[in-house]
């Protein structure tokens, strides 16, 4: 009985559709039901054990996702929050078994499972019309967009249901649509009109939520994968009318779409404001987050770390910063330079794959090679026109997942964890062969001699770098350890009074190692100024400080924090030239009058009271 529902044609599409129920509740309930959901999400492999057959399906990307996850445990173990990286590890599980679901497919099934992902998009997109609001005062939305949402609102039922961010969702979203256009076209070609519908509902559906976003980086990057797909199209067309390589046509009109686009968005940036700040606040979000990537270069930050410590040591602010971010500098602060490198091959192999992979005959169909004279049934094999366009949609997928990625991380830092590897599984069952794996890498004398000589080559640099090295590593250690004492219960949404400095202590000798091995090692003097400041010794924090500022002049938690050990020392002058860009420092101060106050320091709150002053006095608002 249970064997022959394991090899029933629908048991993959039970496996995937655990896999996108066990993705939706850890979104829902995080860790705390974290193994209950994984045992539900691993029934289907524990079926096939059963059986005698293999947990899941093997691919080419085995071993990269094995890293990956080897990582992410490492990225518990370091977090500076518990709570808050068994949430995140607990997503990153989710993404890996929706891969191995989506690998597990049948090709000649891969427009079913197209249709799934379909009606997966047109959930996400319902579920957002049904719980955002447009009027929020924190809504950032062009006006016809507010307006058309405001007007939704008026119309919809009222649920009581937890607000997604809109460019999580629009993250979500342009990674499906590529799929649910690719099962249109095929439907349409097929003449199933039925399934059309079904894929046109969702588009629409699904096309509505994303442009009610209001995600304008979601929208180009959307607009580049499709765009990049059109050429090809185009470029096919050109060459057979005109003599030449479609691949050089391609290239061209590729080279000159890109002039043009850039030319597009300089001018854009240029003329409209909102445009312009927005790309300059990613610009600086990414120069910033570098600061903490090198405060945590060799083992990372931890898994969700980069919110917390971005508030913490790039803001000095004790609440939630709601920023953008961005994917890849993200994976990188969290899981270090070898979790951002892995996920950089995952997506290297998964274009590989598809740009390698030769149309087989989908799995049951007998070739002359396996009749031998036998009759067998006969299925009629996919021909290269319909696989094509879901290996297009796969591409498009991931090259939207990366694009994106520049702009916001909808796909690593939020609810879409679980799609992460979603256009990879899709990217796998397009490409797959009938003959047998073969790995996708095979070594031979010359790479094994290419490989020794880049590994003596790393220690050569290790053993002249040794200092700077080992004083990153100290640093490292340290600021984890700082972390976690500072960001044990986040946000507190409260400042930190003067203590005695004793849960330091650990950190504190790691970053005088640290100093010992290179005195410009930034991260240890900015952290010990910090820590000075914590205890009241803010002439202590300034020398620090100044150290830090002099090797990172541009780091706004350095400034901010030099500039407010200036106030609390009453050297307003030294403080108002270093806390010129900081503009929420009347508000700040402003808060610190009273906050001093009822902790018995009214000099302190007479100090903040007279840089308010002198900073509103000195600073123009912005016009």
């Amino acid at each position: 009985m249970l064997r022959s529902i394991v090899f029933n044609r629908w048991f993959p599409f039970v496996d995937l559709g655990l896999a996108l129920l066990a993705g939706a509740l850890w979104m829902k309930g995080g860790a705390r039901f974290g193994w209950v959901i994984l045992i539900l999400a691993l029934l289907p492999w524990g079926m096939r054990v059963t059986v005698h057959q293999p947990a899941f399906r093997r691919t080419r990307l085995d071993w990269p996702l094995l890293l990956f996850l080897l990582t992410a445990v490492l990225g518990v173990w370091t977090a500076v929050n518990f709570g808050l990286a068994a949430e995140k590890f607990w997503l990153i599980v989710g993404s890996i078994i929706l891969f191995y679901a989506l690998a597990g497919q049948s090709r000649r099934d891969v427009w079913l499972v197209a249709a799934v992902l379909g009606v997966a998009a047109a959930g996400i997109a319902g579920y957002f019309l049904l719980s955002n609001d447009w009027g929020a005062p924190t809504a950032d939305y062009f006006g016809p967009i507010r307006s058309v949402g405001l007007l939704l609102m008026r119309v919809r039922p009222s649920l009581p249901l937890p607000i997604f961010h809109p460019n999580k969702v629009a993250g979500m979203l342009v990674i499906l649509i590529p799929f649910i256009l690719a099962s249109a076209f095929y439907t349409w070609q097929k003449r199933w009109w039925n399934w059309l519908l079904l894929a046109l509902a969702c588009s629409g559906l699904a096309a509505l939520g994303l442009l009610l976003t209001g995600s304008i980086g979601a929208w180009l990057a959307l607009a580049a994968g499709l765009g990049v797909w059109l050429l090809w199209e185009v470029s096919g067309f050109v060459s057979r009318k005109v003599t030449g390589s479609q691949t050089a046509v391609f290239l061209a009109l590729l080279v000159g779409s890109g002039v043009v686009g850039i030319a597009v968005i300089g001018l854009a940036a240029g003329q409209v404001t909102a445009v312009n700040q927005s790309l300059a606040q990613r610009y600086d979000l990414a120069r910033q987050t570098m600061y903490l990537i090198d405060d945590f270069s060799i083992i990372g930050g931890g898994l969700g770390s980069f919110p917390p410590l971005y508030s913490e040591y790039i803001r000095v602010i004790p609440f939630f910063f709601v920023l953008y971010s961005n994917l890849f500098l993200d994976v990188w602060l969290e899981l270090s330079l070898v979790g951002l490198m892995i996920l950089l091959l995952l997506m290297g192999l998964s274009f590989w794959l598809l740009y390698t992979s030769r149309i087989a005959p989908a799995e049951g169909v007998s070739t002359p090679s396996e009749k031998n004279g036998k009759r067998h049934r006969q299925r009629k094999p996919w021909t290269r026109r319909e696989l094509y366009l879901f290996r297009w949609a796969a591409f498009v997928s991931i090259l939207v997942m990366a694009l994106h990625g520049l702009t916001d991380d909808a796909l690593y830092g939020g609810q879409g964890t679980p799609f992460l590897f979603l256009g990879m599984g899709m990217a796998v069952v397009v490409s797959r062969r009938r003959s047998r794996r073969k790995p996708m890498i095979t070594w031979t004398r010359r790479k094994f001699l290419v490989g020794g000589t880049a590994v003596l080559a790393a220690l050569v640099l290790v053993l002249l770098f040794h200092r700077p090295l080992l004083a990153r590593w100290y640093a490292n250690v340290g600021a984890g350890q700082m972390a976690r004492v500072d960001l044990a219960v986040w946000p507190s949404n409260n400042w930190g009074g003067f203590g005695s400095g004793v849960a330091y202590e650990t950190a504190v000798q790691q970053f005088n190692q640290a100093l010992a091995y290179d005195p410009n090692n930034r991260t240890a003097q900015y952290r010990l100024g910090l820590i000075a400041m914590k205890t009241g010794d803010f002439a202590t924090a300034v020398s620090h400080l100044e150290t830090a500022r002099r090797l990172s002049p541009d780091h706004r938690g350095v400034r901010k924090s030099l500039g407010y050990s200036y106030v609390w020392l009453g050297e307003f002058n030294q403080a108002l030239d270093i806390l010129m860009p900081i503009s929420e420092l009347p508000m700040e101060m402003a808060g610190f009058q009273a906050w001093w106050i009822n902790r018995n320091q009214p000099e302190l709150s007479d100090n903040a009271e007279k840089m308010g002053a002198i900073f509103i006095e000195n600073v123009k608002p912005p016009q």
